[in-house]
């Protein structure tokens, strides 16, 4: 008895079909329609999706998917890697895999306009601070003694007293 990829290939070539217009029928990868052909299910991450790309391909060449999935089903439960079940739970993710899936969920329309006011109006307050500094800072804080000319005579009242 043929296999089910040998049923599927044969009732394909009846219908004088290519694996890419059988690929763009059922709206699979062209290596996939090959791979269920050539009976390489273990291609596949989960055995629902073998019997349901059968069954989608036996309806579209006009075969009875029943007697497919049976054989499916015989041929799935021999096959190691189809039958170990899947983890329920999620695997464990990394710091970048959690901080770009975090990211990912920022409603930046709304995220990044509070970010620039808030960059905004602390630069506002610290350019006041420092305007508020130099206001009051004396111009000639930074000369070294004795550099200062005075362009006039300071009258003697000026002056510091010497004792």
């Amino acid at each position: 008895m043929p296999t089910v990829g040998e049923q599927l290939a044969s009732a394909r070539e009846a219908k004088q079909w290519s694996l890419e217009d059988v690929a763009r029928l059922t709206k699979l990868r062209s290596d996939q329609v090959l791979a269920l052909e050539e009976g390489r299910y273990h291609i596949f991450s989960a055995p629902v999706y073998v019997r349901g790309f059968v069954k989608s391909y036996a309806k579209l060449v006009n075969l009875d998917p029943l007697p497919l999935l049976e054989r499916i089903n015989a041929d799935i439960s021999k096959d190691e890697k189809l039958t170990q079940a899947e983890s329920i739970t999620a695997p464990q993710r990394g710091f970048i895999e959690w901080s770009a899936y975090a990211l990912s969920r920022v409603p930046w329309h709304i995220v990044l306009p509070l970010v620039i006011i808030a960059i905004l109006v602390l630069g506002f307050f610290w350019a006041m601070q420092w305007w508020e500094i130099r206001k009051n800072r004396d111009p000639l804080e930074a000369l070294p003694v004795g550099l200062y000319q005075p362009s006039q005579h300071m009258p003697s009242e000026y002056m510091p007293s010497e004792n």
